[in-house]
């Protein structure tokens, strides 16, 4: 029983809170395990793992203020080292993504990103289409643009803070994230304080290695009554499933899937978490008499 419940101490997790005066939210998060478990997945260098974990760190704390299954989808592209990078999350705290390297990057980008673009999608209850923004990088470090897509193109004063430390082994060694944000009737000058107190907070992933839980961090930051409305474990998680990908080959016609089989080509690889899956000669002739009766 103790080890269970270490384990599940020891989970990811993001927890939210609000003033109960009503003028800020905010949520923080732990997650060394998900942005590890993506390094290793995805077989990163400490480059892409960054750009990565910031966004999947990212993503987490913006879907945590949703509702069940509605989720955050968020890409940046730019012409730096990395090239693209993906991230989408679930209110119900699954995550995952994927980093993609340039290989003809920018000599003069001073980022890992470069110039480019921040697309970030809301897919939620009842809308038919999800809400969609998209701003120009300005910094081109993952953090910083974020706060300021929230800022600019949502017009919630937001703060946010992500940090990734590595071992000596350029593995994973610790991940936190905090987002604050103002809420409509929030003073100027109590968020020029809260903004202070973000500025000058420290390094996140020091004082996790100290043992502050993500509550500890939330009443440090947000100043007077603090409540703690919910809190949620975090995986790196996939729904990809041999099941889907053959629903995906159902679209393609019968001598697409007919050449895969006769040049070889039975592996399938999920982009979201590089999870592969393999076609047996069985998967194949049900492909094929499916898409046999489709046609006729």
């Amino acid at each position: 029983m103790s080890d269970i419940r270490k384990k599940w101490s020891d989970r990811d997790r993001v927890t939210r809170a609000m003033t109960k005066d009503g003028a800020f939210r905010a949520a923080c998060i732990h997650n060394p395990v998900s942005v590890r478990t993506a390094q290793t997945r995805h077989h990163l260098d400490p480059v892409r793992t960054l750009a990565l974990g910031r966004l999947l760190t990212g993503a987490t704390l913006m879907a945590s203020f949703l509702k069940g299954e509605e989720r955050v989808v968020v890409e940046a592209s730019g012409n730096g080292p990395v090239s693209h990078v993906y991230a989408e999350a679930l209110q119900v705290g699954e995550v995952r993504g994927y980093a993609r390297a340039n290989s003809q990057p920018d000599t003069t980008a001073t980022s890992a990103m470069g110039s480019g673009i921040l697309k970030v999608q809301r897919i939620l209850y009842g809308n038919y289409e999800p809400v969609t923004g998209i701003v120009e990088l300005t910094r081109g470090d993952i953090t910083s643009d974020l706060g300021h897509y929230l800022t600019q193109s949502e017009q919630i004063p937001s703060a946010f803070v992500i940090d990734i430390a590595f071992d000596e082994h350029d593995i994973v060694r610790q991940s936190s994230g905090l987002l604050v944000q103002a809420m409509p009737g929030a003073r100027p000058e109590d968020i020029f304080r809260v903004y202070d107190t973000v500025d000058y907070l420290g390094r996140l992933t020091e004082f996790a290695d100290d043992g502050y839980s993500p509550d500890d961090i939330l009443r440090q930051v947000l100043h007077g009554d603090v409540e703690i409305t919910a809190t949620s474990p975090v995986d790196f998680f996939c729904r990809c499933s041999l099941d889907r990908f053959k629903g995906i080959l159902l679209t393609l016609g019968y001598d697409e899937v007919a050449g895969m089989e006769a040049s070889g080509q039975n592996e399938l690889v999920c982009q979201y978490c590089n999870e592969r899956y393999y076609l047996e000669p069985k998967d194949f002739d049900e492909l094929k008499t499916q898409l046999l009766v489709k046609r006729n």
